[in-house]
């Protein structure tokens, strides 16, 4: 193991003799194990630890051991505590997201404060592997396929080439203690249900179905470095900048028979998921013009010769948010939180106008967030016909300011929620509900 480690490292990871690495150390198997290499390769190397507080007295053991692990092998260790779930919420982000979030800006500074030329973290085989089949499952492009890359600007992956077994087998061959978290246990996680459910299923199919998945994505990984360098060549026919804007030519696009691939592939990076730039093709092909699209921090407008790409300005009210299948919460433009699955037989309707709940087979993701437009009809629940939502808001005595504060949520063309206010007959549970969504307003 310690010649391809080192090889990866050098090859792979950019490594050159001399420079100094801080290690992300967990206290699990494969962190121990990244620290144990470099340190037996008398690389100059410090490691960090999180306790992000979030399992009690086992987050105080990871501490505790990481400190002896760290004394024992004389390497120099930073720590810090975090308030996770407060991040969380103040964030309205997920327990997994926020912990990533705060570790990550810890170690930038750290490595700009002590001056260390790369962080290292124990991301191995498996990791990429479930990283694929959580991507695929919240739908990407290609480079969403290729799995972990060795090097992502200061951060590298020298375990990559290992597998879990292979890391547990060289902790037992050493003699190297290690803490295992309890959490990678639960299902409630999605990355655990790949792990525990999902891919024992496939190498029943297939027992070298993981060296199968590394050969996989990197033929994927050939594709999508092809596909970067062709966009970036379509680029140049397609895109024009000027005055901080980025105009696509509708001319030039029309020329595409893929549409989809090449806007996507465009516009990704600047936060447009792939439901976005379908709606934006539909929008193209049908010849609809004046239509805006939102990311977070940017908007698309499309007009009678151009798809115009600007940064978004902070009084833009047109926006259209997007809830994944897979998201939980949102705090963008607004908090919401989704429990799924909630069987129905059994449960009582919550009255609160902050509590929408709905026949969860109905919906069609992803949902949609927007303000209301001139137009927009919905039947109120408990009504069989339906009305327009100007109609609605002069029932129900909204004042102008009400009106432009009110959001709806959308599940296909369908208005379902007149968020904090009224939900769709269409989309109520009935006797024939099996399971239904519940989604709480301002949680």
């Amino acid at each position: 193991m310690n010649n391809r480690f080192l090889n990866y490292l050098k090859d792979k990871c950019k490594y050159k003799s001399g420079q100094r690495v801080l290690v992300a150390l967990s206290g699990g198997a494969d962190s121990v194990v990244l620290l144990h290499q470099l340190v037996s390769l008398k690389v100059g190397v410090c490691a960090a630890h999180c306790n992000f507080n979030l399992r009690g007295d086992e987050s105080d053991g990871d501490e505790h051991f990481v400190v002896d692990l760290c004394a024992s092998l004389g390497v120099k260790l930073f720590q810090k505590s975090f308030d996770t779930k407060g991040h969380a919420t103040e964030n309205g982000i997920s327990i997994e997201m926020a912990a990533r979030d705060l570790r990550y800006a810890w170690f930038e500074k750290l490595k700009e404060a002590e001056q260390f030329d790369w962080i290292a973290t124990g991301h191995h085989k498996d990791d990429s592997i479930e990283t694929f089949f959580l991507n695929l499952a919240r739908g990407t492009g290609i480079k969403g396929l290729s799995g972990i890359r060795p090097v992502h600007g200061h951060v590298i992956r020298p375990l990559l080439q290992f597998s879990r077994s292979e890391i547990v087998q060289y902790c037992s061959v050493h003699n190297l203690s290690y803490r295992t978290d309890s959490s990678n246990l639960e299902s409630v996680y999605l990355r655990n249900k790949v792990r525990h459910q999902i891919l024992p299923r496939l190498m029943e199919l297939n027992p070298s179905f993981m060296d199968t998945m590394e050969t996989n994505m990197k033929h994927l990984d050939q594709v999508s470095r092809f596909v970067k360098g062709s966009v970036e060549e379509i680029k140049k026919e397609l895109v024009v900048e000027q005055d901080g804007q980025m105009l696509i030519s509708l001319q030039h696009i029309h020329r595409f028979v893929d549409k989809n691939l090449v806007l996507f592939e465009i516009l990704h990076p600047y936060g447009f998921n792939g439901a976005i730039v379908n709606e934006l093709v539909e929008s193209i092909e049908n010849n609809v013009s004046g239509k805006q699209f939102y990311s977070k921090e940017y908007r698309l407008i499309k007009d009678r010769f151009n798809v115009i790409l600007l940064p978004k300005e902070e009084n833009d009210h047109n926006e259209r948010f997007y809830i994944e299948i897979d998201q939980n919460e949102i705090d963008l433009p607004i908090k919401l939180k989704l429990d799924k699955g909630i069987e129905a037989n059994g449960y009582k309707i919550d009255k609160s106008s902050q509590v929408a709940q709905f026949d969860e087979e109905l919906l069609n993701y992803p949902l949609a967030i927007r303000k209301w437009q001139q137009g927009d009809q919905f039947r109120p629940l408990g009504m069989k016909n339906f009305k327009k939502l100007s109609d609605f808001f002069i029932d129900e005595k909204f004042s102008l300011k009400d009106k432009e504060d009110t959001w709806l949520l959308i599940s296909g063309d369908d208005i379902i929620w007149v968020i904090g206010h009224r939900t769709d007959d269409r989309y109520k549970i009935t006797k024939r509900t099996n399971s239904l969504t519940k989604i709480q307003y301002g949680h």
